[in-house]
């Protein structure tokens, strides 16, 4: 493992820099005296907002945040001592692809504008790759994945397969075939990586059973649900709900699908709207990254939590602008806007 106390160092610095609950909170508190346009700028986005005059639209705030995030991940890969190390960390930005893939397939079943699926799906809708373009000027699902096909996109060839299991259309099994290849792809590079490959391994495993718990929670209450139809949803690799679990809780009614996601996921317990559990799912990943940034400080593990928290913490800054611009007292605005402690 190459030593990255340089980097990591910078990067500790840093994230003493970031906003936390109680920065987001005070953002959040500014929404009906104009101020959060001020606010931005003296804090760890300035960037991401124009120097003066009143903020723009939320969701342009929301593409600048994404061009800064997907900025600040390009620019930290040369930091990275090590060939090794920088290969895990160019692997974990990697998956981000799946993510702009999913937006493009969903933007695309819905009908939506090419420019606002690619604005949602890359951070830079004017370079994104051809194949990518072309996709989000698809009509349906499966004409944006004959897209990606056509253009040799890395995640055409599974996703095209997928498009055999997709029931009545829908797109679970599309973007469950889109994380499989993202993380086998994440998995080969972490691979003869020593400690910083056993990094992005535990947190490929985290985000398998983030993505089952979700899984299991859409599928709550609609009743039992054979093997073969819920197989090809499953995120492999989970370590901590297995996949015979997931299986025999496919459909099962939602206390006890809650019950059983508790174990690995406590904050899923009680019953919540899909947003908080989602934001649930994010915190206690971001909470294990940041675990394995303490146990692992000269690894790429601390740029991964360090990622991480970026983007979380960007997330409830674009929430925090949109829940103003709808008018939502602050008040309201507390549970979009936890981040966790740092266990």
């Amino acid at each position: 493992m190459a030593r990255l106390d340089r980097v990591n160092g910078r990067l500790g610095a840093r994230r003493a820099r970031g906003l936390g609950t109680a920065g987001l909170l005070a953002l959040g508190a500014r929404a009906g005296d104009g101020g959060q346009a001020e606010a931005l700028r003296r804090g760890p986005f300035a960037a991401a907002v124009p120097g003066d005059g009143p903020l723009p639209p939320a969701a342009e705030v929301e593409a600048r945040l994404r061009r800064l995030l997907a900025g600040e991940g390009a620019a930290l890969l040369p930091e990275v001592e090590g060939a090794a190390a920088r290969r895990v960390l160019a692997a974990f930005l990697d998956l981000e692809e799946a993510e702009g893939v999913k937006a493009v397939l969903r933007g695309a079943e819905a009908g939506a504008a090419p420019e606002r699926i690619l604005a949602a799906a890359t951070p830079d809708p004017a370079r994104a790759p051809a194949a990518l373009a072309r996709a989000a000027a698809a009509r349906s699902a499966a004409a944006a994945v004959a897209e990606l096909v056509a253009g040799g996109h890395p995640l055409g060839a599974p996703l095209a397969e997928a498009l055999s299991r997709r029931p009545h259309g829908g797109l679970l099994p599309l973007e469950a075939a889109a994380d499989r290849a993202a993380a086998l792809r994440a998995a080969a590079a972490a691979r003869r990586a020593g400690e910083d490959g056993r990094v992005l391994l535990d947190h490929l495993a985290d985000r398998a059973d983030a993505a089952n718990a979700a899984l299991l929670l859409t599928l709550a209450g609609a009743g039992p649900r054979p093997p073969a139809e819920v197989e090809p949803l499953l995120r492999p690799g989970g370590r901590r709900l297995a996949a015979a679990q997931v299986l025999a809780l496919a459909g099962a009614p939602a206390a006890e699908v809650r019950a059983a996601v508790a174990g690995p996921f406590p904050a899923l317990a009680a019953e919540a709207p899909p947003w908080a559990d989602d934001l649930a799912l994010e915190r206690t990943l971001l909470a294990r990254a940041r675990r394995a940034a303490r146990a692992r400080p000269l690894s790429v593990a601390v740029a991964i939590a360090w990622l991480l928290e970026r983007r979380a913490e960007a997330r409830r800054v674009a929430l925090l602008l949109r829940g103003a611009a709808l008018g939502l007292p602050a008040e309201e605005l507390v549970p979009l806007v936890e981040m966790g402690g740092g266990a």
